[in-house]
């Protein structure tokens, strides 16, 4: 259990225990399986979170049958970590940026893309590790 729980972290710490919870989010989109998919999902994302990016997988898998884009995550960075304070049962809330690009593969050619994300992240001590709460994406950039 990380020494942390119950006080609010320093930029650091924020930046680090984000940049452990919010890669599994994206890895869960590569699993076909449903079962490991919400596995993947469960060790990052707590609450009605779960649930909502779970059928957001459920929604892209069903794209990419019917020919849509497929896309495969290789390198993800949080690049900002502020307005970092205290939330509910010991956990802590922060606005954090960060970027995910991948390879993108759709109508028979691929290419790499990357996107930054600006949001409010709710991150809450469960059963011994960090997890997300809640995601309020703020802004989505294109990047490439």
């Amino acid at each position: 259990m990380p020494e942390s729980f119950g006080t609010t972290p320093d930029a650091n710490s924020a930046r680090r225990i984000l940049s452990g919870v919010l890669p599994n989010i994206y890895k869960a989109f590569e699993f076909r399986s449903e079962e490991a998919a919400f596995d993947r999902l469960s060790l990052s994302v707590t609450g009605d979170t779960l649930t909502q990016v779970y059928l957001e997988h459920q929604r892209a898998l069903e794209m990419e049958e019917r020919g849509g884009a497929r896309a495969r995550v290789e390198a993800f960075e949080v690049t900002d970590v502020d307005d970092i304070r205290s939330g509910d049962g010991g956990g802590f809330v922060a606005d954090a940026s960060w970027n995910v690009g991948g390879t993108v593969v759709h109508f028979g050619h691929r290419h790499f893309r990357q996107n930054r994300y600006n949001a409010r992240v709710v991150v809450v001590p469960v059963d011994g590790s960090w997890k997300i709460e809640s995601i309020t994406i703020l802004e989505e950039e294109r990047l490439r």
